[in-house]
């Protein structure tokens, strides 16, 4: 009996130290896997193994595996859904980089316009000024024209008044000299005064009398002449201008309205280009958060 009852307590000795010592393998090894994946619930698992009895720890062991199947599952979700969430950031922000890009191009175009037709209304507007004074300039010169015009004629035709009358009292008084030679000889009825040319025999003076007025006539009649002439170039230039200051104006009122119509649509793209702006603000920051949520398992999926 003693010998019976001394094998069955060194039995029951050796069965509790194997049991302990597979507590501990069991312990350690499941301490190496919360180790190399970071769970708490493996390391706590791994301390019950130690201290609890194994029925108890087998039951825990199995709601482990349970829980493990279950977070591998959802790592499974996670990650997929990590790689899906990424790509369409991704793809999204490539988008919303090429819509700014396209964006800030546009603002460029309009600005760019905007400028030029800035220019051209500017030009048109100086044009408009330089063409109403050379008109002025035009205008004066044409009346100082138009007087020296006026005064010229003025000057010849009393100029051939006087010439005339001149001509005529030398015409009469020759008349008188030669009725009066004729006379002394015999009495002859009077001569009717008839006009004097060069053919006729007047005098030298008489012929330099006609022959000034002559030229005093040319001179009026190239007065008129040439007035004509100017009065009709600057009728042709008044029209010339005031068609040019129409079509000018008509630029500016085209060209300002085609600028106003730029500068909304510059306001229109500024304002989509700050709301691509915070667009893009709100995909880096999502994006950060999911690479703070995911390149951990992504890296070690």
């Amino acid at each position: 009996d003693e010998a019976r009852d001394a094998m069955t307590g060194t039995y029951s000795f050796l069965q509790l130290a194997a049991g302990k010592r597979l507590r501990t393998q069991a312990a350690e090894l499941l301490r190496k896997a919360a180790r190399k994946t970071h769970s708490p619930e493996m390391a706590l698992l791994a301390t019950s193994v130690e201290l609890d009895a194994f029925t108890k720890v087998k039951a825990a062991i199995d709601e482990m595996v349970v829980m493990l199947k279950q977070q591998q599952e959802d790592e499974v979700k996670k990650n997929d859904w990590c790689k899906a969430e990424v790509h369409d950031n991704e793809m999204t922000t490539a988008k919303t980089e090429d819509k700014k890009a396209d964006i800030e191009a546009n603002i460029g175009e309009l600005t760019s316009t905007i400028e030029t037709l800035e220019q051209e209304i500017s030009d048109a507007h100086m044009a408009i000024e330089q063409a109403q004074m050379d008109l002025q300039r035009a205008t004066e010169d044409r009346k100082a024209e138009n007087f020296e015009f006026q005064k010229t004629v003025s000057d010849q035709t009393v100029t051939i008044e006087v010439l005339k009358k001149a001509l005529d009292k030398l015409a009469t008084y020759y008349d008188f000299l030669q009725q009066s030679k004729s006379s002394a000889h015999k009495q002859t009825p009077p001569v009717p005064q008839k006009e004097y040319s060069k053919s006729k025999g007047a005098s030298g003076v008489m012929e330099m009398i006609e022959k000034l007025i002559h030229e005093a006539a040319d001179l009026r009649k190239e007065s008129q002449e040439s007035e004509g002439s100017a009065q009709a170039a600057y009728e042709t230039l008044i029209a010339d201008t005031n068609g040019s200051v129409e079509a000018l104006q008509k630029e500016i009122t085209s060209k300002s309205a085609a600028k106003s119509g730029a500068h909304k649509d510059k306001l229109s793209a500024e304002s989509d280009l700050s709301d691509t702006m915070k667009e893009l603000e709100g995909l880096n920051k999502y994006n950060s958060e999911l690479h703070a949520e995911c390149d951990y398992l992504l890296k070690n999926f």
